[in-house]
């Protein structure tokens, strides 16, 4: 058995375009098309420690009308998905 934190995000495949907006999501094995952008926003944090958080987040609607939350570790250049 393994364990992993509520809430904890998912790393997740994004198609994001030219400017960085995502285009489609795979989650769980299916691709997703990104209907409309909700929402987006930046966190900047901790920098004054030796692991400061840099995310750039969307609010996404996909096809077929669900929502999703991810974002982009601009350090790491990795995607993840909030359940």
């Amino acid at each position: 058995m393994s364990l992993r934190a509520l809430g904890a995000p998912r790393p997740v495949d994004v198609d994001a375009g030219p400017g960085g907006t995502p285009r489609a999501v795979v989650l769980r094995g299916r691709r997703r098309a990104v209907a409309a952008v909700r929402d987006e926003w930046l966190v900047q944090d901790r920098w004054w420690t030796d692991r400061p958080v840099e995310r750039h987040y969307f609010e996404l609607v996909l096809d077929p009308g669900r929502v999703a939350v991810v974002f982009r570790d601009i350090r790491a250049g990795a995607w993840f998905a909030h359940p």
